[in-house]
């Protein structure tokens, strides 16, 4: 019998059917980092999303001088924007997977606290999770105005962990990228790969691998 408290779930992907457009997004992310005069050879090749806003945090937080701060704060506005524009983008065509509601039903009558960390911004999260009348399923939604970086990076789990008062081995979380299980790794919890959403690939070093959300509460019985 497993011994968790607490199930956190990505959004995009996860909850929500995946419809973020990374090959429009990234194209127009790496244009704005290039007219600012960047490095494009260090975001990689191809660059992720997840890259082009964690390495630009990381290199924009060693300019310290009072011109070149307000240069951060600029660039980094514009990036917010484009993030902003393309979650509100997504939102439009968001619907729940069919079997989410009925999942975290279960979950809760089972004694399990909910809650959400996801990349995606804080409008379009709470936005999508209270059109479809799930938020108060959740104690904890965390977005990206929340953390300085993006999962994979451990900010945002570590800040959930915080919140619920609860240690990494208390928690699960459930996600659909590679960056959510390897977020889940760096942050000592076990991680759940659902892989009908970002990622299709397998041998992820999850503690789960699921291809519905509808098995989760099954599988949690019998971990």
């Amino acid at each position: 019998m497993n011994n968790f408290e607490a199930v956190l779930f990505d959004l995009d992907g996860t909850l929500v059917d995946f419809q973020w457009d990374l090959d429009e997004a990234i194209p127009e992310i790496c244009a704005i980092l290039s007219d600012a005069g960047m490095d494009m050879a260090r975001y990689g090749d191809p660059p992720s999303y997840v890259s082009l806003f964690n390495l630009t945090r990381d290199i924009t937080d060693q300019w310290i001088n009072r011109d070149a701060l307000e240069d951060a704060r600029k660039l980094l506005a514009k990036l917010d924007d484009v993030y902003n524009r393309y979650d509100q983008d997504a939102m439009k065509r968001w619907q729940p997977y069919p079997d989410t509601r009925s999942t975290l039903t279960r979950l809760v009558k089972e004694g399990f606290r909910l809650g959400v960390v996801s990349n995606c911004g804080r409008e379009a999260v709470h936005g999508i999770l209270a059109r479809f009348n799930l938020i108060d399923f959740f104690e904890i939604i965390l977005s990206r105005q929340d953390m300085s970086r993006l999962k994979p990076h451990p900010e945002s789990l570590g800040l959930a962990l915080k919140t619920l008062s609860l240690s990494p081995e208390k928690v699960l979380f459930v996600g659909d990228s590679i960056n959510d299980i390897l977020a889940a790794d760096n942050t000592g919890m076990a991680a759940c790969f659902l892989s009908c959403g970002e990622s299709r690939i397998t041998g992820l070093s999850a503690t789960l691998n699921v291809n519905h959300i509808s098995r989760l509460s099954d599988l949690l019985k019998i971990l």
